[in-house]
């Protein structure tokens, strides 16, 4: 329970930096997705059962601030996360390059996947031109979150570790430590 709601919290977190600060701060309409690279680590880290239901509640709050369709998002995130559940058994999860791999293919599953659901329920008019052509800065944005992301779990792991010696996140690998 208490890794749910540490998931949750930090969602809600970055839910806020991804919908409020980075349409205000950053130049362009792109702005990273930090909410499908948690849903692809909980892919990496976490059983069906606890990591399901928190992508799929995580899915139902990025609706909540920024979706058009309420599920949609709650469906794609999931989806998501099966899918990378599905890798998860057959790689190396410690590996925070996989993490990087798996956000660059994550962000085209997802852009797949809601086009793949606009299109069956919905009209989608002008949005799959615009998912298109957004396709690959959105790949190169979410993957510089990643990096960013990383480094920064890094850093609480360190610093969380010395102080309590309970982990409630996983360890991912310090390759990118320096």
């Amino acid at each position: 329970m208490k890794r749910v709601t540490t998931y949750l919290l930090l969602a809600l977190g970055l839910l806020v930096l991804q919908t409020s600060l980075f349409p205000r701060v950053l130049p362009f309409s792109l702005k990273p997705d930090l909410l499908l690279i948690l849903v692809i680590y909980l892919g990496l880290k976490e059983e069906i059962p606890r990591g399901g239901c928190v992508a799929l509640v995580l899915g139902c709050m990025q609706d909540v601030f920024a979706g058009t369709a309420v599920g949609l998002f709650g469906f794609v995130l999931l989806m998501t996360f099966l899918g990378v559940r599905a890798l998860a058994d057959r790689l190396n999860t410690e590996s925070s390059l996989l993490l990087l791999f798996l956000t660059c293919c994550g962000t085209l599953f997802e852009s797949g996947l809601l086009l793949f659901t606009m299109v069956l329920f919905a009209e989608p008019g002008p949005v799959w031109q615009v998912l298109l052509e957004r396709l690959l800065p959105q790949v190169a944005i979410n993957l510089a979150a990643a990096l960013v992301m990383l480094r920064i779990a890094l850093w609480i792991q360190r610093r969380r570790d010395a102080q309590v010696g309970d982990r409630v996140l996983q360890y991912l690998d310090n390759r990118y430590e320096h």
